[in-house]
């Protein structure tokens, strides 16, 4: 990695931490998988996985909650599933300067799938880490159909879509200029 990849990655992955305390009241409103769906979109999936890997390592340790503990290397791998996306995103959707916001449904939507498949992943791998290798289909379905029945997945998936609408556009309408100082 150049000395400018490592910058980017700190100085994003520093945004994620510092704003994920910030909004730690707020269960499942993180700008976490926003920004890095919006790092591999402008700056390409090596940087956007680099965020997500830094981002979510940090915050599985150091989270007010606490440390997440087995399912932190799930949680890690989950997150690189919004850089792959943000990376293919920027292959379909190429704003070239133009306005990003006519793809914000798009993009929020793509976010929002994305988070329904890391709560669903999520979910599977506390299943497996609670019962072992011998669970069960009900066991893995109880799990899951718990973890929907809270809100807090909602809240993640929702959260995700506003975030894609409405800050991923302006983020596309400001990152390539930064691209450019870089």
């Amino acid at each position: 990695m150049r000395k400018t990849d490592v910058a980017i990655v700190a100085v994003f992955s520093a945004l994620v931490i510092g704003t994920d305390f910030a909004l730690a009241p707020f269960a499942s409103f993180k700008l976490l998988d926003t920004v890095v769906f919006m790092v591999a979109f402008v700056y390409g999936f090596r940087q956007g996985a680099a965020v997500a890997v830094v981002s979510e390592a940090v915050w599985s340790v150091v989270s007010p909650w606490g440390a997440a503990g087995a399912i932190t290397p799930f949680l890690v791998g989950g997150e690189l599933l919004f850089a792959l996306a943000g990376w293919g995103a920027s292959r379909v959707w190429r704003t070239g300067g133009a306005s990003p916001y006519p793809v914000a449904v798009f993009i929020g939507a793509t976010l929002a799938i994305c988070a329904f498949v890391w709560d669903f992943a999520a979910n599977a791998m506390t299943a497996l880490i609670w019962f072992g290798p011998g669970l069960s289909l009900a066991q893995l379905l109880t799990v899951e159909l718990a973890g929907f029945v809270f809100p807090v997945p909602m809240a993640h998936e929702l959260a995700d879509f506003a975030l894609g609408m409405f800050l991923a556009p302006a983020s596309l309408l400001i990152m390539p200029r930064l691209r450019k100082i870089t």
